[in-house]
């Protein structure tokens, strides 16, 4: 179906955005479905459903590897009733963005708890360690350098695109010390940290996580040097359809990481964003309802229906 010309630059912007985490843009991806009700020129609650689906058909398609903005997207809109139910075209478009509303304010309080939950995982004097950018994972270090006062951060830069940076300037903003390096030099400081801390773009089926890429590496490093991996993410991120090695990585341009005058024609330049850790690797991940380990973590997904609708409940 063609797009409304003013709901695909937005789309775009998704597409693109390299500088938000999954669930800054599955928020966004709600708020453009959003926008697509009360900008939308249906003539019909069946057209603007159609019309509504395509959008969200193609904010899933712009960022394969986040769950969260299939999740939320179908989780608006599988509460709206079906085109044979008896609703008018502007009861339909208040459903939707009151709807709307109710999943970005579940959101927003999801990632508060769990930086209310995350003060509990450190101490005064941690020295935490993070790769790639999240939101929930800056909020989360936020409200524990507010309560605890000491804690310090190590930030690798984390790949071409330097999203780690992001999140060096974002806790330097709040006071927390923190020192940037490069990813090449994680394995000498993780032997300087008490802790690790990442997002998540998605949980996989088979409970492996999907995040910017290098995480796996941090991982490995973590491990070897004895220092607990945590994952901090909502449930919506949470997703059963697909395993570890089914997820689409995505790419980025490869002019990112080598110009042609650096290397002769001919030579394949792979530039992925985000990569797989296993999840025997990951000590816990820390959701709005709980800490869970690997077992629950496979429980939760084996729980949930895998219907357009992701089914909510409680791990």
């Amino acid at each position: 179906m063609d797009l409304n010309p003013e709901i695909v630059p937005l789309i775009d912007e998704i597409k693109n955005d390299r500088a938000h985490g999954a669930s800054e843009l599955a928020r966004q991806a709600v708020r453009v479905l959003k926008i697509t009700a009360e900008h939308s020129h249906a003539i019909s609650p069946e057209q603007l459903l159609h019309e509504l689906r395509g959008v969200a058909g193609n904010l899933e398609q712009a960022r394969p590897a986040m769950a969260p903005i299939f999740n939320m997207t179908r989780a608006l809109l599988g509460g709206i009733a079906s085109p044979a139910a008896p609703m008018t075209l502007s009861k339909l478009k208040l459903f939707v963005t009151s709807g709307a509303d109710e999943v970005l304010n579940s959101s927003s309080l999801a990632v508060a708890r769990i930086a209310e939950q995350t003060t509990e995982l450190l101490a005064s004097g941690d020295r935490v360690i993070t790769h790639s950018y999240s939101s929930t994972v800056v909020a989360a270090l936020k409200k524990a350098f507010d309560k605890w006062g000491s804690i310090t951060v190590i930030a690798t830069k984390s790949g071409p695109g330097g999203s780690g940076q992001i999140t060096a300037a974002k806790l330097h903003d709040y006071g927390i010390p923190v020192t940037s390096i490069d990813d090449t030099a994680m394995a000498s400081y993780m032997q300087k940290a008490d802790i690790a801390i990442i997002g998540a773009d998605r949980i996989c089926a088979d409970g492996q996580v999907v995040n910017g890429v290098g995480s796996y590496q941090l991982a490995l490093v973590a491990a070897r040097n004895k220092v607990p991996l945590y994952v901090l993410c909502e449930l919506l991120k949470f997703d059963p359809r697909l395993r570890g090695d089914q997820v689409d990585l995505e790419e980025d341009e490869p002019d990112e990481l080598a110009t042609p005058a650096r290397l002769p024609s001919g030579i394949m330049v792979k530039n992925p964003l985000f990569d797989i850790t296993p999840s025997e690797l990951v000590t816990g991940i820390l959701t709005e309802k709980g800490l869970l380990t690997g077992k629950q973590v496979t429980s939760y997904l084996s729980s949930l229906v895998t219907t357009d609708t992701p089914e909510k409940g409680s791990p």
